[in-house]
């Protein structure tokens, strides 16, 4: 009886990460995210205030969903290599990692599925992958959250220091 419970966690383990036909988020904290599938992965658009911030070159494969590179105001920077964001398979324990070559200096990332727990937020209750995320870079700076991950849907929560920043709302595939 008791893998009968289990089923439902391995079946998320196993999922797509972001929905396959994109969509919208809308977070606490004012940021939109417009996800968008192109070939071979996705564009992730930030915008605040109807201002895009940001827009991330987001690559799938069999491996998972890799950042290859992000457009700032200044211009488009790549990863060389791109940097593995999420795996494609998800269990309590997992941890990935990798470095890159980033606006000319290395920057390196570091993660590891920390646990799977109820979340509730706005936008409804999930059953969510509970990882802790650090990206380090070579002149000293760090970053570190703690991000609440639903395969098939996306980040529904993320803490950054005291921070805590939820999803309003999704709406798939987006206007």
């Amino acid at each position: 009886m008791r893998g009968f419970f289990l089923l439902p966690f391995l079946a998320l383990g196993l999922a797509q990460i972001l929905p396959p036909e994109g969509g919208v988020y809308a977070y606490a904290d004012g940021t939109l995210q417009r996800l968008i599938p192109v070939e071979g992965g996705f564009l992730l658009r930030y915008l605040r205030a109807g201002e895009v911030l940001r827009e991330d070159r987001l690559g799938q494969d069999e491996e998972g969903l890799w950042l290859q590179a992000v457009r700032l105001p200044g211009g488009v920077s790549a990863f060389f290599p791109p940097l593995l964001l999420y795996p494609h398979r998800l269990y309590v324990g997992a941890s990935w990692g990798g470095s890159a070559r980033f606006q000319g200096q290395k920057v390196a990332l570091s993660a590891r599925v920390e646990g799977v727990e109820g979340v509730r937020v706005r936008a409804g209750a999930f059953n969510a992958y509970r990882l802790r995320v650090v990206y380090t870079t070579e002149k000293g700076g760090t970053d570190l959250k703690e991000v609440y991950l639903v395969p098939g849907l996306g980040v529904v929560a993320y803490r950054a220091g005291e921070a805590w920043v939820e999803l309003l709302r999704f709406t798939p595939g987006g206007p």
